[in-house]
């Protein structure tokens, strides 16, 4: 019996047997492909190779990938996932983007003893990590995507049910950078490294610049951060207010400026219209087979 403490909830089920707050027993994928909507040095030419598995630990109210955060998706194994890698990478990957992958570390590093691509690794996740599970993925995660949503408790715990959020993201942030302690950017795409992400919701700019803060404060001015103005109402969200509208412009304005005000120079900033359902991948079907 393996009782998982995979994620900060602790859930301590036996996940194959049971399920805990993300919803998953066993390792479960929704859609791997070729993605080009993620950050330049991510996506760079022929586009990010990315897997996104179904579940999630924290299940926020207004996920853009809702669907599979509730479920969606394909039980594999560790053999299936490591072909998948495969399969990306003979596709032209730049990279192997593992996307809210955090309730299935254990089998994700089987996957890669199986098979490890020649190409840099991507852990991209919702921030709600555990160190014991981060240090899991040394040797074998070259680049950190975290998101870094809260620094307002009180809307982690209203929109993720998480109201030891800020703690919980801030300390696995440093724990990233200690793991990879150096940008390395090369032919415009990068090959170690960390990217933190921020989505600016609606009505919460203070919680922004709470984020902001920290960010400066703790891993200077040169940190990459990707400032994301793409809030859609979607799932539950719809008929929640005041984050049933998208962000106002005056609202993303606001953010960039905190962060010039901040020097936080190596900020992607997003271009007006990303706001749009369009952008999220049909998950319906799969370009690279799962199975």
């Amino acid at each position: 019996m393996s009782i998982c403490n995979n994620c900060p909830r602790h859930c301590r089920v036996d996940r194959e047997r049971q399920k805990g707050f993300c919803g998953e027993g066993q390792l479960k994928v929704a859609r791997a492909s070729l993605h080009l909507w993620e950050e330049p040095f991510i996506s760079g030419e022929k586009g990010s190779g990315t897997i996104f598995f179904s579940g999630c630990n924290l299940k926020c109210v207004y996920c853009q990938n809702y669907d599979i955060s509730r479920g969606k998706g394909i039980v594999i194994s560790p053999n299936q996932l490591a072909d998948i890698f495969k399969r990306l990478e003979d596709a032209g990957a730049e990279n192997i983007n593992l996307v809210t992958a955090t309730h299935f570390v254990d089998d994700i590093v089987k996957a890669f003893e199986i098979y490890k691509p020649s190409l840099p690794v991507v852990y991209n996740c919702g921030g709600y990590e555990s160190i014991s599970s981060l240090e899991k993925l040394e040797g074998i995660v070259d680049i950190f995507l975290p998101d870094f949503k809260y620094s307002d408790n009180s809307l982690a715990k209203r929109y993720s049910n998480a109201p030891d959020y800020f703690e919980v993201c801030t300390k696995a942030l440093l724990k990233m950078r200690e793991l990879c302690p150096k940008d390395i950017i090369k032919d415009n795409l990068m090959k170690k490294g960390m990217i933190i992400r921020h989505l600016v919701l609606p009505d919460a700019i203070e919680n922004t610049k709470g984020v902001l803060d920290f960010v400066s404060q703790n891993f200077g001015k040169s940190v990459y951060l990707s400032l994301m103005g793409q809030y859609v109402p979607y799932g539950q969200a719809k008929t929640i207010k005041p984050i049933d509208r998208k962000l106002k412009p005056i609202e993303y304005k606001i953010a960039i400026s905190y962060a010039e005000k901040l020097g936080l120079d190596n900020t992607f900033i997003q271009e007006t219209g990303c706001a749009s359902e369009d952008f999220i991948p049909d998950f319906d079907k799969s370009p690279i087979s799962l199975t």
